[in-house]
């Protein structure tokens, strides 16, 4: 089975954990949860207040990426992200000097970027599409 990232937007937590959910089902591992730990630190405020904090949260959102074979971004938020566009350029980074990961964006594709058509990105309109290839 495969090790799995799911990025999204703070304000879709309940669809990353719903994805989370499935994954598990299907028997896949998820290399980190930041539904549990980065929605406190939504506001530019939190952040600033709390530095350290947000600098550990990112590294290890980072490291998620890292060791994951398949890196997912679910992109129907309708407001547009930030954190999830890193992850995604991280992910490509790395399957551009490793081979992997596999990158998926799942959805309406909202708040369109130029990296959503990258080469190694495949488009899916739904996670179940996903689950049935992996």
């Amino acid at each position: 089975m495969k090790r799995i990232f799911v990025s999204g937007q703070l304000d879709d937590v309940n669809c990353v954990k719903d994805a989370y959910k499935r994954l598990l089902e299907a028997g896949h591992s998820i290399t980190h949860d930041w539904t549990e730990s980065d929605v406190f630190l939504s506001s530019k405020e939190a952040k600033l207040e709390n530095k350290e904090e947000a600098g550990l949260r990112a590294r290890k959102d980072l490291d998620g990426v890292i060791v994951c074979d398949v890196y997912i971004l679910l992109s129907n938020n309708e407001k547009a992200g930030k954190g999830m566009y890193v992850e995604l350029g991280a992910a490509l980074a790395l399957k551009e000097v490793t081979g992997k990961p596999e990158a998926y964006v799942v959805g309406e594709m909202n708040h369109m970027s130029v990296f959503y058509l990258h080469p190694s990105v495949k488009s899916r309109n739904t996670l179940d599409e996903v689950i049935s290839e992996l």
